[in-house]
Formats: C-alpha cells, sequence, structure tokens
C-alpha cells in the first residue's frame, strides 16, 4: 500500500469522527437509571430525542417561548399511559435532558480525540440547544435547537417529504449567518426543487380528490390533509418572508463597508441570492394560492359527487310515497317529511336600504322614477302642490328683490345676513335652499313667453313674474356660507341687469 492510500482513509477524519461523537448526549442519558413510582425503567434515551423533536417541532412552528414548563407539559402527555410519573420526577427528568444536551455552565460539549489525518490530539464543539431568552417578570429560561441539535435530528430520519422545505429554510439562514453564500445559493437551488416537488403532489392530490370523493368521511380525510398543507405553506411562507428581510439587511451591511472593492464579491453574491430567493418565494406563493383553490375543488367535488349519488339512488315512490301511505304518521312528523321537498317560503316586503338607491336631480336621467328637481312629476302635478310652491318661491324673489332695491349687484351672504337678523323661518326650511339652486340652474333669469302647458311645469314661473323686464344673473364664488348646524350652501353673487331682449 503507498502513502497516498493511507492518507486517503485519514482523510476528514474529523468531520467523521463528529458524526460518531454526535449520538454520545443519546448514549450518556441511555446510561442515567431512573423508574417511575411502580417500578418501571425508563427509556431516557428515546425521552432525549424526542426532547430534541420537540424543540425542532416548536423552531418548525416559529415557536419562541418554549422553556422547561413546556417541556414537562409534553413529556407529562407523551408518557401518560406508559410511565406512572408525578410532576417531580417528570421535571426532573427534564432538567436532566437539558442539561445532558446543554451543560448548566451555558459551556458547549466537548470531545476529546486523537485526529490521524494530523497526528495531534485534537477536541470538537458540541451545541445541541441553545438558549434563546429570558422572561425577567416570570424568571424563566426560553430554548430552541442549535446547529448540532438539528444536525442529530436530520440524521435520525430523512425528511423528505413535508418537512424538506422547512428544513432547508433553516439550513439557508445558519448559511448566510456564517457567511456561506456559495452554500447559501446552492440551498436555494434545493429549495426550488422542493418547491416544484410540493407543486406535483398538490397536481397528484387534486386528481386525487375529483375522483375519490365518494363519501362525507372521504371528504373529510382530504379536508384535514389539505388544511395541514395549508398551515405548513403559510409556515413557510411567513420564513421566506423573514429570509428576504435578513438577505437585504445583510447585502446592505456589504454595501456600506469601509472597503467594497474588498467586499465586492461577496455583494454580487448576495444580490444573486437576494433575485434567485425572490424567484422560490414567489413560485412558493403560487403554491400557496393553489392549495386554497384546491381546498374549493373539494368542497365542490363533495357536493357534486353527494349529489349524483343521491339522484341515482332516491326512488320518490318507494322511499317518500310509500313511507307516508303504508306507515300512519302523525301531522308533525308528516311535516317533517315533506319540508324538504317544498319551496322556501317568500314574502315580498320593502326593504330598508332603498332608501340608499341612486337619486336622480336632473332632466337627463329619465331611466329613473324619481322625481326630477326643477320639474313636477305628473303624478305630483295636483292644483293645490303646484300653487304652494309656486307662491312659496314667488314670496322668496318678491323679499330678496325688495331687500336690495336700488342694488345693481348683491351676495347671498348678505341676504341670509338679513334674513338671520329677522330670524326667518326660512333659514330652517329645505325650499329655501332648493328655490336658490333652482335660481342658479336657470340663470340667468327672466320673464319668458311660454305655453300654458310650459308654464304648468316650472315651479319658478310666478317669481319670474316679479322681474319684469330685468335679468338676474348668478355666478358661484368659492366661500361657503354655514347657515346654521343643518344646512351649508355655496356663495354666490347676484347680478340685476336690464332686458334687452324685450
Amino acid at each position: 500500500m503507498d502513502q497516498s492510500f493511507i492518507e486517503t482513509i485519514a482523510k476528514d477524519y474529523k468531520e467523521r469522527v463528529k458524526r460518531v461523537f454526535l449520538f454520545e448526549p443519546l448514549q450518556e442519558l441511555g446510561r442515567k437509571n431512573r423508574t417511575d413510582k411502580k417500578g418501571k425503567e425508563i427509556d431516557m434515551k428515546s425521552l432525549g430525542l424526542f426532547t430534541l423533536l420537540f424543540f425542532f417541532e416548536m423552531k418548525l412552528m416559529r415557536e419562541k417561548k418554549s422553556g422547561i414548563s413546556e417541556l414537562i407539559q409534553f413529556l407529562q402527555k407523551f408518557t401518560n399511559g406508559t410511565y406512572d410519573l408525578d410532576e417531580k420526577q417528570l421535571e426532573e427528568i427534564a432538567r436532566i435532558i437539558l442539561s445532558t444536551f446543554r451543560p448548566g455552565t451555558g459551556k458547549k460539549k466537548i470531545q476529546s480525540f486523537f485526529n490521524w489525518e494530523t497526528q495531534q490530539d485534537d477536541q470538537i464543539d458540541y451545541s445541541y440547544i441553545k438558549a434563546t431568552d429570558f422572561d425577567v417578570k416570570n424568571n424563566r429560561q426560553y430554548y430552541t435547537l442549535d446547529d448540532d441539535g438539528l444536525e442529530l435530528v436530520f440524521a435520525t430520519k430523512e425528511y423528505f417529504q413535508e418537512f424538506q422545505l422547512s428544513i432547508h429554510q433553516l439550513m439557508l439562514r445558519k448559511l448566510l449567518e456564517k457567511g456561506e453564500f456559495v452554500g447559501a445559493l446552492r440551498q436555494i437551488n434545493e429549495m426550488r426543487m422542493d418547491v416544484e416537488t410540493i407543486h406535483e403532489r398538490m397536481v397528484k392530490l387534486e386528481h386525487e380528490i375529483k375522483r375519490s370523493i365518494v363519501s362525507i368521511e372521504t371528504q373529510k380525510r382530504f379536508m384535514e390533509v389539505i388544511e395541514d398543507r395549508n398551515f405548513r405553506l403559510s409556515l413557510e411562507n411567513e420564513e421566506f418572508q423573514e429570509l428576504q428581510q435578513f438577505v437585504s439587511e445583510t447585502r446592505n451591511n456589504y454595501y456600506y463597508q469601509p472597503n467594497p472593492e474588498k467586499e465586492k464579491e461577496a455583494y454580487e453574491l448576495l444580490l444573486q441570492i437576494e433575485k434567485e430567493l425572490s424567484i422560490v418565494h414567489s413560485q412558493h406563493r403560487d403554491l400557496l394560492n393553489q392549495s386554497f383553490v384546491l381546498k374549493k375543488h373539494a368542497l365542490e367535488a363533495a357536493e357534486e359527487s353527494l349529489y349524483y349519488i343521491g339522484v341515482d339512488t332516491f326512488n320518490i315512490d318507494q322511499d317518500i310515497v310509500s313511507k307516508i301511505i303504508s306507515t300512519p304518521l302523525p301531522l308533525e312528523s308528516m311535516k317533517g317529511v315533506l319540508a324538504p321537498f317544498l319551496t322556501i317560503e317568500k314574502i315580498e316586503t320593502w326593504s330598508l336600504l332603498s332608501i340608499f338607491a341612486p337619486q336622480s336631480w336632473s332632466e337627463d336621467d329619465q331611466s329613473s322614477n324619481n322625481a326630477v328637481f326643477d320639474t313636477i312629476d305628473e303624478e305630483e302635478a295636483n292644483a293645490k302642490y303646484v300653487n304652494i310652491k309656486r307662491k312659496l318661491y314667488a314670496d322668496m324673489m318678491n323679499n330678496m328683490v325688495e331687500i336690495f332695491e336700488g342694488k345693481t349687484e348683491w351676495l347671498l351672504s348678505e341676504w341670509i345676513d338679513q334674513l338671520q337678523t329677522r330670524q326667518h323661518p326660512w333659514l330652517n326650511n329645505r325650499a329655501f335652499y332648493d328655490f336658490i339652486i333652482l335660481c342658479h340652474q336657470r340663470s340667468p333669469l327672466f320673464q319668458e313667453k311660454e305655453s300654458e302647458e310650459e308654464s304648468a311645469l316650472h315651479l319658478l314661473s310666478n317669481a319670474l313674474e316679479l322681474l319684469n323686464n330685468k335679468i338676474v344673473v348668478i355666478e358661484e364664488i368659492q366661500e361657503i356660507i354655514k347657515v346654521n348646524e343643518r344646512f351649508e350652501i355655496q356663495n354666490m353673487t347676484f347680478y340685476l341687469k336690464e332686458n334687452s331682449h324685450t
């Protein structure tokens, strides 16, 4: 054998030994002898592995408040029916497991060995569980899995299905934190493959749903699968968002380095990572939308299948008519039998919401049955209503002409001030503001020669007669007049001119 063969055998010896010593805490727990109240020996090695899996699940669900109390509750439920343990024993077991994976000093576990590759004594540091936060108010310490804890969990099972993408997300964060950007790019490519795999499974699931839903039980089973998929996709989407934010912050830190040329390669890698991660995240969001659509398809497939099954198997003569004729049923039971075949009771009522229907305020809109603002509908065109409205508008016009007699220009605000001084009731009446708006719409105002039929449709016919041979022109200005708590109106200028057309 030549020397190169020996060197090949010893190459990467430290990495191999690291994987061998990775399981040492479980072996150490296996050597701790503990029994329950009935003297049954407790499998501490398995409980240690389940503790790692507990913190792994908490990490996947993004639950950061996991401490000794939560671990005790988990062990109590998990061992219920297998071991007879009280709270004191459970707490002792939980603290033994935690101290095995994480020494009480807070330092990492150290394994010493002889490195055959370097021909020197060497050592490896392990960190399975680390502290994340401390609640000062309740004096509680919270924990989470560290790198070696994750590696040990991964080494115990091949996660090729539902956890694969979540695991790659965790590994991507670790690579970014260590600055291994080339490995991070490779990890993103693996995540893209995970997303494509999930898409293929969802397509298969959709076809299976359309083929197989023939009962309520089958529908419930598929709905549970879909709900679980939606929950996991939502968690993965949140992790994608945090990863994108983390990459963006890391890129900004490299951009503002004092020596940008030195960090140029790392910055370019981060730009590529940000771009590739955004593409994978977009594909993953499409999966989330597809999952919600899949849930809708499952409900529709169940409804259709149950409907057609009912149509094929239902026989009205056998299931309904013979039941009624052959079995004398009381009246209350007859109602129950016939109720599904009767139409729903219908009552035509007036809805209060109809007051919010569109209202027509112009002559152009003839599609609505609402009253036109400046004319009288035929249904309302009775002599009493017309006379009252015309007389009121004529009184208002007469009042304005008398107040501003001798003037050729005045403001609406001046007229309102005069009415407020007299405390005139018009200011609290909607008809006063309708009169002003109507005059503005008809401006310029002057007495027209109209037929009796046309004159009957105009509410201002009596008021215009008071102008004689004058013309009133009305123009808006920007000021808003707040007359009282109920009414506001835009100020206007009134101009009185001679009628040159007469």
